[in-house]
């Protein structure tokens, strides 16, 4: 963390990879035409995995337009869950895609306030909302959270706990609830936009002619729910790999 936690003044956290090395790293990596993709979970992670894209995009494309240069290599940081404000413009400049996972939000918001204080948390904790012009990828981070989609796409939807359907006073205001996100914004990130950051768009994400015969079929057409509520009850009943039917539910 850039300041320390709330809840233990002596401590700032740690980093696994101090920024000298980082840097290296992906300049490294990048150079040899691999997309770079950093986890950074503090906002002093997030602000050294950005400082290495910037860094990296500059060597790469020297006298080039860094955003444009980005969205040829498509750096990600995969969790993005504490970013300064300050981050928050330069991811949006330079177009630095966060890999979020909704139910993070959820099953933190019990105890990440007590640690980040109110104003920390209101400003950079878990943002989903303000980097939809990025176009998140949002994932589970399975096996740390459940691999459910829709408990995500809950989470995203509402900002409460898809176990529950409460936020942590109990009510249904949801945590933070001006970074939630809409239902067709919550499939565009478990759908198109994953497909983007990895290089699939086109072929993954859609159903569409060229694209890869991959779908799940389920009980309810998420277009048509008239309950958010409906979504944590939602459930695959054929998957389909290849154009082949590989489940079916008895």
């Amino acid at each position: 963390m850039i300041e320390p936690y709330t809840d233990k003044p002596e401590s700032s956290g740690s980093l696994l990879v101090n920024s000298t090395t980082l840097s290296k790293l992906t300049l490294d990596w990048a150079s040899k035409g691999y997309q770079v993709n950093i986890h950074a979970i503090g906002d002093l992670a997030n602000r050294n995995a950005i400082d290495a894209f910037e860094a990296t995009l500059k060597a790469l494309c020297p006298n080039r337009d860094l955003r444009d240069c980005q969205a040829k290599h498509r750096f990600r940081i995969e969790h993005a869950q504490i970013v300064h404000p300050d981050d928050q413009r330069r991811m949006a400049d330079l177009g630095i895609i966060p890999s979020i996972q909704p139910t993070h939000a959820t099953s933190d918001m019990g105890y990440a306030e007590s640690r980040l204080g109110e104003l920390r948390t209101k400003n950079e904790a878990y943002r989903m909302h303000s980097f939809l012009p990025l176009k998140p990828v949002l994932g589970s981070d399975f096996p740390v959270e459940p691999a459910n989609v829709f408990e995500g796409m809950y989470a995203a939807t509402t900002r409460r706990s898809p176990h529950t359907g409460l936020d942590p006073s109990g009510g249904k205001a949801g945590w933070y609830p001006q970074e939630t996100i809409s239902l067709e914004e919550a499939l565009n990130g478990f759908t198109i936009n994953p497909a983007y950051g990895a290089f699939l768009d086109g072929k993954a994400g859609v159903i569409d002619v060229g694209a890869f015969a991959d779908w799940v079929v389920l009980d309810y057409p998420l277009e048509s729910l008239d309950d958010v509520e409906s979504l944590r009850k939602v459930s695959v009943i054929e998957t389909w790999v290849k154009g082949k039917r590989v489940y079916k539910r008895s």
